[in-house]
Formats: C-alpha cells, sequence, structure tokens
C-alpha cells in the first residue's frame, strides 16, 4: 500500500485560491483505487469545503447565530443523505460525485501524511478507552445492555476495538540531521507524498468500533486546523494542512478495519463525552423545546430528537455532530446506498457528573429524493400514468420554482 502511494507522488498536489468568498480545495486523488472524480475536491464556497467535517474551516451563514446555522447545515446533510451521490454532488456544489476519494482501511496512506497510525504503543493506550464499563472512563453499561453490546476490550474477551490516531512522533517524521532522532512537537516536519515538506500539526482522534454491534464512537476530535493553531500559535492556511484530515474519513479507514467484510452493516453512530461549547449550547437548547422541557442532559436513556425537528438537525449540524452526516453521504456506494440518520439521543453516562453523549440511528437505504426543477414536472407526470405514486414535499425554494420531492412509486394491477 505504501508503495503504491509513493508510486503516485507526482499526482498529488494542493491549491488554494483565495477570492472573496471563493476557496478552491483540489487534493491527492488516486484513480486506481478510488472511483471518484477529482472534481469532487473542489469546493465553492468557504461554507462547503471539501473536508466537510473540520469546524475551523467553516463558516456560519451570513447573519445567522450559531444555532440557526447548525440546523441548516444539518438540514442540508440531510438532504444529502437521502440523495443519491449524484444527486448529493449537486447540493453541494460538487460536481457529479460527492464521494471521499479516500477509501479502504487507509494502511501507509495516513503514514504518508504524517500520521503516527495506531502503532503497538499507542494501541494499548487507546485499549484502556475501550472498557465502556469503567470508573476511569465509559460508564455505559445500561446502553450497551440495551442495544446489545459488550462493554469490554477485544483484549479483554469483548467486542470494542479502539484505534488512536496521531498527527506528530510519526515514522514520517523527518529526523534531525545531527543526531538522526524526532525532533521536538513542534519543531516536525514530514515529506508528503508529492515531495513537499509539512509541518506536524499535533491533531488526535481517537476511534472506537464495536463491528458486532455495528457502532462507532468518536471518542476524541481534534482536527489538524484545530491542533495547529496551539502548537504553531497561529491559524493554519488550508494548503499546510494534511490532505487527509477530516474525521469522517478518518472514522471511515477504522471502519473498515474493524468491520472488514461486513461494512454496510452499521447502525449506530456515537460521541462520547462532549465538550465542544458551541455543542453544549445546542444540547441546552433543544432540551428546552421538549414538551417537558429540561435544563440539562439526562442519563440512559436521555432525551430523542427526530430528524425532522430543528432540535435534531442542529444537533446533527453542530461541530462534532456533523462528521456522522458525511459518514453516510460521502460513502453511499460502499454502504449499498443512502443510508440516513433518523434521529438523535441525547444522554449522559452512568458515571457521576458525566458529560454528555450523542447516538445517532442508522437507516436505510430507502427510495432517493431527487432535486426537482419545472423542466421536469413533465416527464414526471408521464411516469405516474401507470402508476400510483405517493410524493413527499421535503423543501421549496422562496420563489416555489425549485422543489425538493420524495417519490414513491407503485405499480397499478
Amino acid at each position: 500500500m505504501r508503495d503504491m502511494w509513493n508510486n503516485i507522488a507526482a499526482a498529488c498536489f494542493l491549491i488554494a485560491l483565495g477570492t472573496g468568498s471563493t476557496i478552491q480545495y483540489l487534493g491527492f486523488h488516486d484513480t486506481t483505487h478510488h472511483s471518484a472524480p477529482l472534481s469532487q475536491l473542489i469546493a465553492t464556497t468557504a461554507r462547503d469545503v471539501t473536508v466537510f467535517d473540520a469546524p475551523e474551516l467553516v463558516t456560519a451563514v451570513d447573519g445567522d447565530d450559531a444555532w440557526t446555522s447548525s440546523v441548516r447545515r444539518g438540514d442540508k446533510l440531510l438532504q444529502g443523505m437521502h440523495m443519491s451521490n449524484k444527486g448529493a454532488a449537486e447540493l453541494y456544489g460538487m460536481g457529479e460525485s460527492v464521494e471521499s476519494p479516500y477509501d479502504g482501511d487507509l494502511h501507509g496512506a495516513l503514514e504518508s501524511w504524517g500520521y503516527n497510525d495506531n502503532s503497538e504503543a499507542l494501541k494499548k493506550v487507546a485499549d484502556k478507552e475501550c472498557n465502556m464499563d469503567s470508573a476511569s472512563g465509559h460508564m455505559l453499561k445500561k446502553t450497551f445492555g440495551d442495544l446489545g453490546m459488550t462493554t469490554k476490550p477485544k483484549s479483554q474477551g469483548g467486542s470494542n476495538e479502539c484505534f488512536l490516531i496521531q498527527h506528530y512522533n510519526s515514522p514520517a517524521v523527518i529526523l534531525d540531521e545531527k543526531d538522526k532522532t524526532q525532533p521536538e512537537k513542534a519543531k516536525q516536519f514530514y515529506k508528503a507524498p508529492c515531495g513537499t515538506e509539512f509541518r506536524i500539526t499535533g491533531a488526535e482522534h481517537t476511534v472506537g468500533v464495536n463491528a458486532e454491534g455495528a457502532a462507532i464512537f468518536a471518542m476524541d476530535i481534534k482536527s489538524p486546523a484545530k491542533a495547529a493553531r496551539s502548537l504553531w500559535r497561529r491559524a493554519a492556511k488550508i494548503e499546510e494542512l494534511p490532505h487527509i484530515r477530516s474525521f469522517s474519513d478518518i472514522s471511515w479507514a477504522c471502519w473498515n478495519r474493524a468491520a472488514a467484510g461486513n461494512i454496510q452493516n452499521i447502525k449506530y453512530l456515537f460521541v462520547t463525552m462532549i465538550i465542544n461549547t458551541e455543542t453544549n449550547r445546542h444540547i441546552k437548547q433543544a432540551l428546552k423545546t421538549l414538551k417537558s422541557p429540561k435544563e440539562e442532559a439526562e442519563g440512559w436513556p436521555g432525551s430523542e430528537f427526530e430528524m425532522a425537528t430543528d432540535a435534531g438537525k442542529a444537533l446533527l449540524g453542530s461541530p462534532v455532530g456533523r462528521w456522522a452526516g458525511y459518514f453516510l453521504m460521502q460513502h453511499k456506494r460502499q454502504l449499498g446506498g443512502s443510508k440516513y440518520i433518523s434521529k438523535v439521543r441525547v444522554f449522559k453516562s452512568e458515571k457521576p457528573g458525566s458529560l454528555p453523549y450523542f447516538l445517532f440511528y442508522v437507516e436505510g437505504p430507502d427510495a432517493e429524493i431527487k432535486l426537482v426543477t419545472g423542466a421536469e414536472t413533465s416527464q414526471l407526470t408521464e411516469n405516474t400514468r401507470n402508476s400510483s405514486v405517493e410524493s413527499r414535499l421535503v423543501k421549496m425554494s422562496t420563489d416555489s420554482k425549485s422543489v425538493v420531492k420524495q417519490h414513491f412509486f407503485h405499480a397499478k394491477f
């Protein structure tokens, strides 16, 4: 795998053009191993950059507060999840495909972009996080029991497997010329597949997987952009960041490793111990929308929010929630169709003083929705003459010229 990445190093390039609110980002693409076209890596606005789930690089809609912005982002994610690959690409202005170019387990690929990819030492650290009934970590015995999952890590005979991936101390780090050792983290550089030297960002991701229970756990999300701001003491430019950097891509790699041969069986996407300030504000606001308003999240089973509600959309579109939508939207082909999130549960663990958790429920694939314009209406009418059709209006533009509908056709007998 590593040889493959080296052989196509010439295809690695990054162009970041900032003209007003427009940003174009073109990243590394391996046409042999990834079916998505290079054009999908082009982002049209600062709001919809290709690395979708990097919150530091995403700006709110002009004039919107954080809640409204998250509702809109969550709503757009829902549409993208329900649509076909091409439909989602059109929705996001991504050409013909919204599929991520980074597929499979990414062994070798992550290291080539400067990551210390779950080394033996890191595995031991991550394994401690995988005990989901531990007083020193997560206490989710009731949650796992209701979902039919074991709380123990694989090292103790259970089904949980955790991965720790850090963007520093990697085998790819360029050694000091004098003593041939790795420099301190703030001074580490690596040579990317294109031959250009990049600086280590200090990013860290911990991903848990229970393949038997069809679940993924976002346990630690410290993105390259956020980590670089701290390590470099300044904001990173897009062209300074590793091309593989979205949590949805990294969690997809971990899912492929742990659930190899059965990657379509995904039911639950968790976010554990949420500390993000904006997301916690959204949680408080969402809880106030309940018929019996609550001041804070409660223990399992907590509170449930359907995706048809603004509260559900805001939590999905929140800084730590949106990765779940991109995970499904950008891997339709591999997952067997357009899977989507139907609801989210907010709860706390059994540990005293627990922080909130998210549990996103995955369903589908169902019938896909598509963008329908006036020019397509006559053809749609012709198609329904010999069938009964159930149509659901999903969204309409302010001028009523463009609508999003979901159509279910039933043959007449």
